[in-house]
């Protein structure tokens, strides 16, 4: 019986896209799965001690609810069923009245029960000798019966064993830059990522051809990926240097110019996006050695980047290029009451105190600052081997 449930549910996961791990729970021959309890619906007619004495002999205990919870979900698979598998009679379950205490309670643990899921009960009603079934003509709802009365019943169970599904697949999507920073342990394609984002040295891949950066267009080709200098770290398709030493900004300007770069220039809401989501998570400790500058620094700073106020026109342009900004990435709490003669020699850096957008300083400031390039887009040479996802099994005994 397991082995042929384990193949079915194997074919079907093979074929699923993406990295997933799936949980599959499997009963015992005879009971239906539901989350991850098995129950058993006997049909025999038997009196409810009987019924205890019956679902013992298979490993089980008769029907105690956890939760409501479960209890809707049951409710909801017998109505489902429609009477097609399980009896419409009324069934025992475990619940039974102490009349020495006046309440009902649980035969198996002698707990007493907080729900009450009754019909409507009668005053004086005398529930001595009494003990719960579930009435399924009235919505399986509970009623008090006579304990020596024969009727059917629900025995219960947790899975004794669940199959687990591990699925890999090599072109994962929406891969988050935040679990490189993180304490939790990575797989061989998430360090390979980590790697390439946190920047590389003398691994880069050899079967590699180099864009053409004349050619007009070039973002229309598609790359199989980025590559950034060794002293910098790729973020999407752009290489970004977080500087050690705090200058002002025209000191920051010439600086980046110097290593054949410029101060950081944001166009657009996911680049903004992806800065600011890296310079939120910078976890210093965690860069490699050729990043050991930056390892012994674990604090958030203040970062130059290229815009500045053009106080003539009164308006924020990029210093490089003299073009408007078109991108509005600043602080609405930042800049309020800021006024015009206020914003005068003005330049724009990420404030880490309003969650690294953007704010404006005097260019006399001393801050660190962020200088960027273009990535080199690569393409693979050669024919690419596609590998199917590969699957692995594990059965394991019960988990609680």
């Amino acid at each position: 019986m397991y082995i042929l449930v384990i193949f079915v549910v194997f074919l079907t996961v093979t074929r699923a896209t993406g990295q997933t791990i799936k949980t599959s729970y499997v009963c015992p021959t005879g009971f239906l799965s539901i989350k991850r309890n098995c129950y058993y619906f006997g049909n025999e007619q038997v009196t409810w001690t009987n019924a205890r004495f019956q679902c013992e002999a298979s490993n089980s205990t008769l029907l105690v609810f956890d939760s409501l919870k479960e209890e809707n979900l049951l409710k909801g698979f017998i109505i489902q069923d429609n009477n097609r598998t399980i009896s419409p009679s009324e069934k025992w379950i475990d619940g039974i009245y102490d009349w020495k205490q006046n309440m009902w309670k649980w035969g198996l643990t002698g707990k007493f029960i907080k729900q009450n899921a009754f019909t409507k009960v009668k005053k004086g009603d005398n529930f001595k000798w009494s003990c719960i079934a579930l009435n399924s003509a009235k919505n399986n709802k509970w009623v008090a019966r006579r304990c020596t009365e024969k009727k059917s019943y629900i025995c219960k169970t947790q899975t004794n064993i669940f199959v687990e599904f591990k699925l890999y697949n090599k072109r994962k999507k929406n891969f988050n830059i935040t679990k490189c920073n993180s304490r939790l342990p990575l797989d061989n394609f998430e360090k390979r990522r980590c790697n390439r984002l946190l920047g590389r040295s003398n691994d880069e891949p050899s079967e590699m051809i180099r864009k053409n950066s004349t050619k007009p267009h070039s973002r229309k080709h598609r790359f199989d990926g980025w590559i950034c200098p060794s002293h910098m770290i790729s973020l999407a398709n752009r290489c970004y240097l977080f500087s050690t030493k705090e200058t002002t900004w025209t000191d920051a300007h010439f600086e980046c110019k110097r290593n054949r770069s410029k101060l950081a220039i944001i166009r657009n809401r996911n680049q903004d996006r992806n800065l600011r989501m890296f310079a939120n998570n910078f976890i210093e400790e965690n860069f490699p050695s050729s990043f050991s500058s930056l390892r012994n620094d674990n604090k958030r700073h203040e970062r130059w980047i290229g815009g500045i106020y053009n106080w003539k026109s009164s308006k924020w342009i990029w210093a490089v290029s003299g073009q408007s900004i078109s991108y509005n990435g600043f602080s609405i709490q930042a800049m309020q009451n800021r006024t015009t003669d206020s914003l005068k020699w003005n330049g724009i850096f990420l404030d880490p105190a309003y969650d690294n957008q953007w704010n404006a300083a005097k260019l006399t400031e001393k801050k660190k600052f962020i200088c960027q390039v273009q990535a080199k887009g690569v393409k693979n040479i050669g024919r690419r081997k596609k590998k199917l996802a590969d699957a692995t099994i594990t059965i394991l005994k019960n988990k609680k």
